[in-house]
């Protein structure tokens, strides 16, 4: 065996290992040794691989583009292109995120690891706010989420749910987190759904609905995802319930522990509301 394909099998044997920095030490070597450039760019497309389940996606997505530039022809490009999507996903960057995937789908859009794509771009148009597309996507691949990959199906009806709520649709979207709360098995994924189901009770002003739907997220998943969002719930719904001593301990709460939440001005605004209960110097007396 010549030292090529020996450092590159010690390569292969770490990443099956599950040993990825370790794995990227002897690719690295394996490209002093490569002998031609198709090897070169094979030998950086496993590098993306491996930087990738490393978590160094700035990395993943150098190597993609090395191995482009070695064969710009390389078999398998639409993983490459798929690999920089996700890794720029990671990396916070949605534009090229999207410009790398709708390349990939360019070249295969038909094999089952391709269509997962369309479930990576509804998340980044959902997080673009623009619902729409994020609905066709879902709708492109929730049959086959629902046959092959059941916890990416439940995150989809999560997304969905939402999409559909924030475009107005909120017996649609009752519908969706009624059936993410009635499918998922874990208390955490079921909280999700109360969650979804919280905001549309806050939509149609049944406040008590609201806070039962909290207090059980709350029991379900003590380390909710956005406990500030259930702080407002729940102080926004005892505002409107009247119960404004209530309101004052989830206002003080919200200060306390989130003082920058998105929530702040519209909690002011409740405070400055609530109607006075004064002495009567304070309404204008002399005392």
């Amino acid at each position: 065996m010549n030292a090529f394909l020996e450092v590159t099998e010690k390569a292969r044997q770490a990443y099956d290992a599950g040993d990825f920095s370790g794995a990227s030490k002897w690719y690295l070597q394996a490209l002093s040794k490569a002998p031609n450039n198709k090897e070169t760019a094979h030998i950086w497309a496993e590098l993306c691989w491996t930087f990738y389940r490393m978590g160094s996606y700035g990395q993943a997505t150098e190597a993609a583009e090395s191995a482009l530039k070695f064969d710009p022809q390389y078999a398998a490009r639409e993983d490459l292109y798929r690999l920089s999507g996700y890794s720029h996903m990671m990396l916070g960057d949605l534009d090229k995120a999207e410009t790398f995937l709708l390349r990939s789908l360019e070249i295969d859009n038909a094999s089952e690891k391709q269509k997962l794509i369309f479930y990576e771009l509804a998340k980044i148009h959902f997080r673009k706010q623009d619902y729409t597309a994020t609905l066709d996507y879902i709708d492109r691949v929730e049959e086959l989420l629902k046959d092959k990959n059941p916890d990416y199906w439940l995150s989809a009806l999560f997304i969905k749910g939402f999409a559909l709520y924030y475009t107005q649709k909120t017996d649609e979207a009752a519908d969706i987190f009624r059936d993410l709360v009635a499918r998922a098995s874990d208390p955490l994924i079921k909280a999700n759904g109360h969650y979804g189901l919280a905001y549309v009770a806050f939509e149609k002003k049944d406040y008590l609905a609201v806070i039962n739907l909290c207090e059980q997220i709350t029991k379900e998943n003590p380390r909710f995802h956005d406990p500030a969002a259930l702080g407002f719930l729940m102080a926004a719904s005892f505002f409107h319930l009247g119960r404004y001593d209530v309101f004052e301990q989830y206002h003080h709460h919200m200060a306390k522990n989130f003082p920058e939440n998105p929530y702040k001005e519209e909690l002011e605004k409740m405070k400055a509301a609530i109607p006075s209960q004064t002495s009567a110097s304070e309404n204008g007396g002399n005392g």
